[in-house]
């Protein structure tokens, strides 16, 4: 039963962090529940979880309602057609990574928690701010909104680097974000079903995992 995969990766979590010498319970897992049923959700919130990640802004809207109380992060890329509605219902959101969106949350007054998306590996067809730019959009943020709660990344699929190149060079980032902006979370949002273990080592805060626990 999935629940069962999901309790393995959070003792397996764990271990890592006490390997570590991390806090226990520093990295957080959002659960990715794109395409899950209702059912599943209600299986889920009935057994404590609450933290939940959807890349459809439909489903976003349907889950929110039925499940008022529970955490959801918006983790897709962003249409502004679409945006209000992304930030009505979402407490977090993972994928900014444009000034006309921190424009937007600036005017909408929107109070959740937000990560700047950065496109580590420099794929054209992936969202993300482009890694050299990052800083300044966080600066952009800093002056027009307010500060990001971290960074989030996508790896590249294939060969093109290896998850500790990716994760170490977010770590980097994140790093110089802090010793520029002291007031700064630093949280950072990256490792999927097939790197969470090395996202961990470089610092991963949030991990997003879907497919490990639902298959797929």
């Amino acid at each position: 039963m999935f629940v069962d995969r999901l309790i393995k990766i959070e003792n397996e979590i764990k271990n890592i962090e006490e390997s570590l010498n991390r806090t226990i319970g520093e990295v957080e897992i959002m659960i990715v529940t794109k395409k899950q049923d209702i059912k599943t959700i209600s299986n889920l919130v009935d057994r404590g979880y609450t933290y939940f990640g959807e890349n459809r802004v439909d489903e976003l809207i349907e889950k929110k309602r039925l499940f008022n109380s529970v955490r959801f992060a918006y983790i897709a890329p962003i249409q502004s057609k679409k945006f209000e509605k992304i930030m009505i219902n979402s407490a977090e959101i993972h994928s900014i990574s444009r000034t006309k969106e921190i424009q937007l949350m600036s005017e909408y007054h929107w109070n959740g928690d937000y990560f700047i998306q950065v496109n580590v590996d420099r794929e054209s067809q992936k969202s993300g701010v482009m890694f050299e730019q990052a800083i300044d959009l966080v600066t952009f943020a800093y002056e027009k909104f307010r500060l990001p709660k971290g960074i989030m990344c996508i790896r590249a699929l294939g060969n093109k680097t290896t998850p500790a190149e990716s994760f170490k060079l977010m770590k980097e980032l994140n790093i110089k974000i802090k010793s520029k902006y002291f007031k700064y979370d630093g949280k950072l949002s990256m490792g999927m079903s097939n790197d969470y273990r090395e996202a961990i080592i470089y610092g991963s805060t949030v991990v997003r995992i879907g497919n490990k626990i639902f298959g797929g």
